[in-house]
């Protein structure tokens, strides 16, 4: 088949025409299964980052492999805090964790009520958000994201933690539950 210049030119303009706005329809679509397909993920994660922690005994949640690494408390602690300033921040909300205090001299069964809130708390800002603000862009490590994305790079976040978390329950001789996955 022969194709003219003009016309392989025509197609080629074409196309990077429709580009942002395929880009825009599968956006429309992802935003409208987003709080749903997040919803589900994010109840997996409480459900594993709870079961994670409530393997290390009690009188081990303080325990560091080194002196500078972050204790099996902070590894939790700090997914907590870290996301909610980026979420509240981000989206210009009220942070429930800011002002908290002494994570150190919290028991594990009342940190693990923290972990709940958190959680709970998270879950309610990812259906309150609109749909305009979700698809809006922000930056993040480097780039730019839509905040939709955002919610799932903090995931993610918990996610290498929680792997972190593993490594100390097994530096204390116990074998990690099974993986709950997606």
């Amino acid at each position: 088949m022969k194709i003219s210049r003009k016309a392989a030119l025509n197609t080629l303009t074409g196309a990077f025409v429709s580009m942002p706005f395929l880009g825009f329809s599968r956006t429309k679509k992802e935003l409208q299964t987003f709080k749903q397909e997040f919803g589900v993920a994010w109840k997996r994660s409480q459900d594993y980052t709870l079961t994670v922690f409530n393997q290390m005994p009690e009188e081990h949640i303080d325990f560091k492999y080194t002196p500078e690494s972050m204790s099996f408390r902070t590894q939790f602690v700090h997914c907590v805090t870290f996301t909610a300033m980026q979420l509240a921040g981000r989206l210009e909300i009220s942070n429930p964790f800011e002002n908290k205090k002494d994570w150190e001299k919290l028991t594990k069964a009342q940190l693990a009520d923290e972990f709940k809130a958190f959680y709970a708390w998270v879950e309610k800002v990812a259906g309150e958000v609109s749909p305009e603000r979700l698809a809006k862009e922000e930056g993040f490590a480097g780039g730019k994201i839509q905040v939709w994305q955002f919610f799932y790079a903090m995931e993610n976040h918990i996610i290498h933690h929680r792997g972190q978390a593993i490594c100390y329950v097994r530096l204390k001789g116990i074998t990690p539950e099974g993986y709950v996955g997606w």
